[in-house]
């Protein structure tokens, strides 16, 4: 494909045939062969920068890079195969969020319904092919292959729509959450905020326990750096596993909130 453009580009424009001069070659954008080469011998452009953006997306990373924007479903390319998911291109600069799983507060806690029960480590997709903010949740292999284009993942509740209250947001080098097993584990975060109280890079708590329990906070925890959230409920469970609820916790704040968790990196 190089050696086509590069002998392409020693011809001169008035050598092309009018059907092959007038073709569109840059995907999505409508320009014409000649104007291409046109822009390439000017340096406007270089052939490397046309094939990135034609290549396949991988992860809603690639999409960004692409010059794609909103909130919506895309394509990417995965070992496996393509696969449908819904990225966050909008939600905070320069970054892309994938959503991994998402549940309303009425299906977590649920003996019956394990996805939003049971540990990351476990397979248990629910809609992998629907991707929703209702009932969703990725197999483990989807999970660890969106984690592999990733340098972060979050929490956010009730959407994609983010002003830092009641969000959270780790790095995966910091604590993995398809990996960790523990309870009460002190783990450093990058940004937590639980109904107004703040923290940047702090320990927080965190439990996952191996066949019982999703990952969650407690926002009642005091033996780390981030201590307890004023008006907190007894043992009160944030961004997961919810068995003892505070309706002042956007992600508990009624049977339809949701609980949305994502995968994302930065450019």
């Amino acid at each position: 494909m190089t050696g086509l453009f590069l002998a392409l580009l020693m011809v001169s424009e008035m050598a092309f045939p009018m059907s092959l001069a007038n073709k569109n070659i840059d995907e999505g954008k409508g320009i014409k062969m000649k104007d291409y080469l046109s822009d390439i011998r000017q340096g406007k452009r270089s052939y490397e920068e046309t094939y990135k953006r034609n290549e396949p997306a991988r992860s809603c990373l690639d999409h960004l890079k692409k010059g794609e924007s909103g909130a919506k479903v895309f394509t990417i390319i995965t070992p496996k195969g393509p696969q449908e998911v819904f990225c966050d291109l909008r939600s905070e600069a320069g970054s892309a969020w994938t959503l991994v799983m998402s549940y309303q507060l009425q299906y977590s806690n649920k003996s019956n319904i394990a996805p939003f029960q049971k540990p990351l480590n476990l397979n248990l997709p629910v809609n992998v092919k629907s991707p929703n903010y209702n009932m969703y949740r990725m197999t483990l292999d989807q999970m660890t292959n969106i984690k592999s284009h990733s340098t972060h993942w979050r929490v956010t509740c009730n959407s994609a729509w983010v002003d830092y209250n009641d969000y959270l947001r780790v790095r995966f080098a910091d604590l993995d959450p398809l990996t960790f097993i523990g309870g009460g584990v002190c783990k450093k975060v990058e940004f937590i905020n639980v109904r107004g109280h703040v923290g940047i890079e702090v320990t927080a708590a965190f439990w996952q326990i191996a066949n019982k329990e999703i990952l969650h906070h407690d926002s009642s925890a005091s033996h780390c750096s981030f201590g307890p959230s004023q008006g907190y409920a007894p043992s009160e469970d944030n961004f997961g596993f919810y068995k003892n609820i505070n309706k002042k916790f956007r992600c508990s704040g009624g049977f339809s909130s949701t609980t949305n968790m994502w995968f994302g990196a930065y450019l």
